[in-house]
């Protein structure tokens, strides 16, 4: 049997799972350097640089992104002039899916989505954004708006800093506790964004409090996060580098979606506070059937303790006594032996079976004893009584502990010979 886990080695697990393999790290790698030669050798796409001409951004870049993966931000650098200037970005988008349609003719979808290009591979798909850069502030691009009509701003560098700031002071708990809350969204279907939870960490864990475990750091986000919902009936949490600009607009459009959120959050908030106080009281496994309910089969299951063998003696073997299984004789009305000795039913279970169980009785019974005082029939010819013995015309073999201990043996409810 496995060793059971602890509750560190459980959260450890779980985010093991939750974060993609080397092998899914190695192909993101090889497609995006597929792309990027795709839009190099393009004669009428002009890139900022050669050197390197794209930079992944969004959830993949900043390393919270979680299994299964769903798309990988990719921005490519288009120069300012051939594609920007009093130009509107879609003409780069219809250049940019253009060469990646030449590069993957086959099955792979392409499509213009704006304000990217999505290329959908087998199991996740590339977000490609032509951008373009400002010389004095290295975290300002621009990117297409929606609509693909105008360029807008956007710091797709400062979220990776901010995070990692927040993950130095938290004892390097942040980001893995950023993927068990996506992890938690994902599983109970709350429908945040991930961005959105990503903020929300910050503003729990940068502001409010720390992060000393992870039992401690749900309960405290849930917590935080619940009396937000609940006071804010207006969006709250800002995108950096925007000011008046909400991440969490899309909560408060409609009222019925932030009730579900809400009612997710503070379900969210009951479980984290049992499985934390079974967690205080040294209860693990049952804390840990908590945080499997709520982080789904991700999370690994309680070990069960294994049961020792508990040795039970034997009971002791009951000996029906022969009077017991033969009840005697009624005196009146004696017309035959099967009316002077009524025998139980006997079990067929057994190395014998009811046939061959019956077939002794019979013999025993047909057998009798040497003393002449035998048992009275009726004889028919003579209309007398007379005894046992003349009935077979000859004597036993059988002595009266012989017959006891057949009898006995016949009459034992645990046949000893049963197993044979």
């Amino acid at each position: 049997m496995s060793q059971k886990l602890t509750i560190d080695q459980s959260f450890q697990k779980i985010l093991k799972n939750l974060n993609p393999t080397e092998k899914q790290r190695q192909d993101i790698q090889t497609k995006r350097d597929a792309i990027d030669r795709a839009l190099a050798k393009h004669p009428r796409i002009f890139l900022y640089t050669k050197k390197q001409q794209s930079f992944l951004t969004g959830s993949y870049s900043r390393g919270t992104i979680i299994r299964p993966i769903h798309d990988v931000d990719l921005y490519v650098r288009v120069h300012y002039g051939k594609h920007a200037k009093d130009k509107s970005p879609r003409s780069i988008l219809s250049l940019m899916a253009t060469a990646l349609r030449k590069r993957y003719p086959g099955n792979t979808s392409i499509n213009v989505d704006s304000p990217c290009i999505i290329v959908s591979f087998s199991g996740y798909k590339f977000e490609v954004v032509p951008v373009v850069g400002y010389e004095n502030n290295s975290d300002l691009y621009d990117i297409p708006a929606p609509g693909s009509q105008l360029w807008m701003q956007c710091y797709p560098h400062i979220p990776s800093r901010w995070i990692s700031s927040c993950n130095h002071r938290n004892n390097k708990m942040f980001i893995p506790m950023i993927k068990l809350l996506k992890q938690w969204n994902r599983s109970n279907k709350v429908n945040l964004k991930s961005f959105h939870i990503e903020l929300l960490t910050a503003k729990v864990f940068g502001s409010v409090t720390e992060i000393y475990s992870y039992p401690q750091g749900i309960l405290d986000w849930m917590y935080c996060v619940r009396d937000w919902f609940w006071r804010n009936s207006y969006p709250f949490i800002e995108e950096p580098g925007h000011q008046y600009k909400f991440v969490d607009d899309y909560v408060y459009e409609k009222l019925f979606r932030l009730r579900v959120i809400r009612n997710k959050v503070e379900s969210g908030l009951k479980k984290a506070e049992r499985a934390y106080a079974l967690f205080m009281k040294g209860r693990y496994g049952s804390a840990n059937r908590i945080w499997r309910n709520m982080f789904g089969a991700m999370f690994p299951s309680p070990e069960p303790v294994p049961s020792k063998p508990v040795f039970v003696p034997p009971k002791p073997r009951s000996i029906i006594p022969l009077r017991d299984l033969v009840p005697p004789p009624k005196p009146q009305s004696i017309h035959s032996l099967g009316d002077l000795v009524p025998l139980p039913k006997p079990p067929t279970t057994g190395f014998l079976g009811g046939a061959h169980r019956n077939a002794i009785v019979d013999v025993l019974f047909n057998s009798p004893p040497p003393k002449p005082s035998g048992i009275p029939v009726l004889d028919n010819n003579r209309g007398s009584l007379t005894r046992i013995g003349t009935l077979s015309g000859s004597p036993s073999k059988l002595s009266n502990i012989d017959r006891k201990l057949i009898l006995g043996l016949l009459g034992d409810p645990k046949d000893p010979y049963k197993k044979y």
